[in-house]
This record gives structure tokens, C-alpha cells and sequence, in this order.
């Protein structure tokens, strides 16, 4: 009996075993989103460990609360082949705990992970596509289009995302499937009522990613300087990344520098919607948009780009407003309009909570991930 086939009626009589393997547990919306599946998932059912690539991070109390088995691998960003060790130890990983699906997202999880899985002989491999990647290197490209040769499924977090993925690598379209990230409501919400309190005196626009080209934030400081009676105004911006030096002599050279708070990564984001009048997210790509789902569960008007991701979620003139990506003068005048008919934009967030409620709630999106899980057994069993 092979061990494919001695794994695969473990799943009839027991729990299905599921390995998570993660890049690192830093704050970030795919961290964020591991978690909440973690937590969600029917225990009485599936079996779940973790496992990182890159050493521990921020949240990594958090995901020890959950009280499952965590295993801690790497204390350095991983960087194609110094990342062998990581790779070795996954791969015995893998053979002493014989999980029936393994299930990566992000680079060097999925490099590794794919790869020492495949090599172990793990039955399912499962990675969830988080981003669109323009400006990924070609060794980049090339290991990923490799190694997603190893998986039994790619989830795409978005519709664009599953364009750009059967694009860029070639997966087939049998093998790929949407299934959205998540905003856990029920625990936001909750946050939120602790959250809430007067708003300040000042207008409070809102928002939140990496402090990278990506994000767009450059265009959003362009478009707030030009604001009509800014000085009323305060923009924070929550994210930390590498432009972030570049973006406060920006805000410098634009006179505004007093009306900007640059935030850094913060996990009270919760506290920041309650006070928020606005939330903008100037992303020139996107594959989905965790901050967006957030401020719509929070109430908060919303304007976007219009890119691939952030389509899923905001419709224009119904969900919020959406602006050209990387037009600052849209961005303005868009800012004004939304601010200037409240009436509208309270209409339009009461539509965008329902919307991100009825669809990407973590109660719903775990759901999905157990169909996908538990078809896979069968599919196999009946194809023996």
C-alpha cells in the first residue's frame, strides 16, 4: 500500500492534518489572514500546525494563543538558495508529522514549502496567491512558475489575482479557484465598540498599507495638499516600508508636514477607523485590499483607485467613490466631493458594510477553505 493511499484513508476515519507554512508572523494582511483561518477552522475536523520560513515577528503570540503546534524555522529573510536549512527542516518537517495537505502563500514559504512537500511526498499541496507582482525579479518569476507545478490547487484572493496568476505562471484554470481574504467581523466589530469616541476637531482621513511604490501613497500627498481649507484637515498614514523617509520630505516640500502623522505599522487600526471621517487607498495594483475591507466593516466612506482587486470590493458611485490610479488631481477632487456630501457617503458605507459582510466575513471564507480541503480526499479516493 503506497503511502499516498495509507494517507488518504487516515482522512476517512480522522482528522485531516494540514500544515500552514508562512513566511514569517509579522503584521500584515496575509499574516492576518492565516490567522483568522487558523482560528476559524472546524478542529473537530481538520488538524491544523504552522510552520514559518523566516523566524517568528509580532503576531507570533497571537498565533501561540490559537494553541496549536507551531514550529519556528529561519531567524533571516530567506534568499533563493541560502535558504536550503529552512528547506531541510521543513522537509523533515513534513515526514515526521505526515500532514495529508500542505498549504503555503507568500515567496519563500511557497519556494520551500512547495518543494520540500513534494519531495515528502505530501499528498495535497494548496498555496494561496496573495498579490500581483509587476516588479518581481525573472528568478523570482521562474522559481514560482516552477514549483506551482507541485500544487494540487492555487487560491486566488481575487479575480485579478487569478488572471495575473494563470498569466504569469501558467496555472491551469482546473487548478485555480477565488476564494477572497477575510476581515473577521464579529472581532472587529467588537473592537470597534471599545474603539468608539468623540471624533476630533479636525477632519481625519485615513490610510493604511507599506510605505511602498505599490500603495500609491506619494499621490495621496499630492492630493491633500491641493485640498480646499486643508488646514482643517489631518491625513495619517499607518504602514511602514522603505519609501517612508522619502515620503515625509515629500510631505516637507509640500508645506503639509504639520497636518501629517506618519503612524508606522500599528495594530489599533480599529481605533484609528472610529476616528477616521475618510478612508483613502490610493494602490496603483492591488490584489485585494485587507485595509478596504476593514473601513467598510468600520462604516468609513472609502475612495480607491480603480484597479483589479479593489473591484471585487468597491463599486463606483454604490460602495464608495473610485479615482484613476496615480492621478492626484482626481484624487483631490474626488476627496472634496465625498467630504462634501456626507449624507451620500454615510448611504454608501452602510452598502460597502453589507457587502463585505455578506462576502468576506472570516465565517465565509473558512467555510470555503474546508469545502476546498475536504474535496480533495474524495476526488483522490474515487479516482484510485
Amino acid at each position: 500500500m503506497t503511502i499516498y493511499r495509507k494517507q488518504l484513508l487516515q482522512i476517512m476515519f480522522n482528522k485531516i492534518k494540514i500544515i500552514f507554512v508562512m513566511n514569517a508572523l509579522e503584521i500584515g494582511g496575509a499574516e492576518k489572514f492565516f490567522y483568522d483561518l487558523l482560528k476559524h477552522l472546524d478542529k473537530e475536523k481538520f488538524e491544523p500546525q504552522l510552520a514559518t520560513v523566516i523566524g517568528g515577528g509580532a503576531l507570533e503570540n497571537d498565533f501561540r494563543a490559537l494553541n496549536i503546534p507551531l514550529h519556528i524555522f529561519g531567524l533571516r529573510r530567506v534568499r533563493y538558495w541560502s535558504g536550503i536549512k529552512q528547506f531541510y527542516q521543513l522537509y523533515c518537517l513534513f515526514i515526521k508529522e505526515k500532514p495529508q495537505i500542505v498549504h503555503t502563500q507568500l515567496f519563500a514559504a511557497d519556494l520551500w514549502g512547495r518543494l520540500a512537500a513534494w519531495l515528502a511526498r505530501v499528498p495535497i499541496i494548496i498555496t494561496t496567491e496573495q498579490n500581483i507582482n509587476y516588479d518581481q525579479s525573472w528568478i523570482r518569476e521562474l522559481l514560482k512558475r516552477i514549483t506551482y507545478h507541485f500544487a494540487a490547487a492555487t487560491v486566488a484572493i481575487s479575480s485579478a489575482v487569478k488572471r495575473y496568476a494563470r498569466y504569469k505562471y501558467n496555472v491551469s484554470k482546473e487548478k485555480i479557484v477565488v476564494i477572497p481574504n477575510d476581515v473577521d467581523v464579529e472581532e472587529f466589530e467588537q473592537q470597534l465598540a471599545l474603539a468608539l469616541a468623540a471624533k476630533p476637531v479636525k477632519t481625519i482621513i485615513l490610510t493604511v498599507g507599506r510605505l511602498v511604490e505599490q500603495k500609491g501613497q506619494k499621490y495621496l500627498l499630492e492630493a491633500f495638499a491641493e485640498l480646499k481649507n486643508n488646514e482643517n484637515f489631518e491625513l495619517w498614514i499607518v504602514g511602514e516600508g522603505p519609501l517612508r523617509a522619502v515620503l515625509e520630505q515629500q510631505a516637507k516640500e509640500l508645506n503639509i508636514e504639520k497636518q501629517v502623522k506618519f503612524l508606522g505599522a500599528c495594530r489599533d487600526i480599529p481605533i484609528l477607523l472610529s476616528q477616521a471621517s475618510l478612508f483613502v487607498f490610493p494602490s496603483l495594483w492591488e490584489g485585494l485590499g485587507i485595509a478596504v475591507l476593514e473601513a467598510a466593516i468600520a462604516k468609513v466612506p472609502i475612495v480607491a483607485s480603480a484597479v483589479d482587486g479593489i473591484l471585487d470590493i468597491i463599486e463606483d458611485n454604490e460602495t464608495g467613490y473610485l479615482v484613476e490610479a496615480g492621478d492626484s488631481e482626481d484624487l483631490q477632487f474626488t476627496i472634496e466631493k465625498m467630504l462634501s456630501n456626507p449624507g451620500r457617503a454615510k448611504f454608501m458605507a452602510d452598502v460597502a458594510y453589507a457587502k463585505v459582510k455578506n462576502n468576506f466575513d472570516i465565517k465565509v471564507v473558512a467555510r470555503k477553505y474546508e469545502e476546498l480541503y475536504l474535496s480533495f480526499p474524495r476526488k483522490r479516493e474515487s479516482s484510485e
